[in-house]
């Protein structure tokens, strides 16, 4: 199927390397990338390690030697604090094995972020006291996957808001915008029933529409 999709689209080309702003600019090099699957190869497996941090963090007591934390300073410079996530490695564990015990899981040992943002979700004390952690996940769980979607929404507004449309109110260019885009949810629901709860929900409505129910 790869193979196969490959005809139908151009091949992606990796963009010119600019230089960031000096404002912009870390105390690490800028990496220059040979070809795009390089580039996306990099930004896949960054993003991984972050998720094994997370799930080392949970299951296992960190010190400061551990290679993760410098994982995380090289991946969310200037986001994470990680002087503050070396102090609170210790504790995050105790943590996360009070809420399974607490709320009953039946979990031996955490293996998904999913498991870990459950936790964190029943526990707002453990919120307010591992920041640190709970921002890292926060930003983990928006690294996104493609821009796929939002550029095909993109495409689609460009459709629906044409020269001839230029006076449609942000109201209605909504209301046409979201049944185009969730044409295969809507196509799943019956009319009928819409018309039986508009008409249901008022006495002159049923007086009017009665022989529809």
């Amino acid at each position: 199927v790869f193979k196969e999709s490959e005809s139908l689209t151009d091949k992606s080309i990796l963009a010119r390397h600019r230089r960031p702003p000096k404002r912009c600019q870390s105390s690490s090099d800028s990496v220059e990338f040979s070809s795009f699957e390089e580039f996306y190869r990099q930004q896949y497996m960054e993003s991984l390690e972050i998720a094994k941090f997370i799930l080392y963090a949970a299951n296992n007591s960190l010190d400061d030697s551990n290679d993760y934390f410098q994982s995380i300073m090289d991946f969310c410079y200037g986001d994470i604090d990680v002087e503050k996530l070396k102090v609170k490695a210790l504790m995050i564990v105790d943590l996360f094995q009070s809420a399974i015990k607490t709320n009953q899981m039946n979990i031996k040992q955490i293996a998904k972020i999913s498991t870990v943002c459950e936790i964190f979700n029943s526990c707002e004390v453990g919120k307010e006291m591992f920041k640190g952690y709970h921002k890292l996940i926060k930003l983990y769980l928006t690294i996104p996957v493609t821009t796929a979607t939002a550029e095909r929404t993109f495409s689609t507004l460009n459709r629906l808001k044409t020269a001839i449309r230029s006076t449609m109110t942000q109201s209605r260019l909504k209301h046409c915008l979201l049944p185009h885009i969730y044409k295969e949810k809507l196509d799943k629901i019956d009319p009928r029933q819409i018309v039986s709860k508009f008409i249901s929900s008022n006495e002159k409505r049923q007086h009017f529409f009665g022989l529809i129910l």
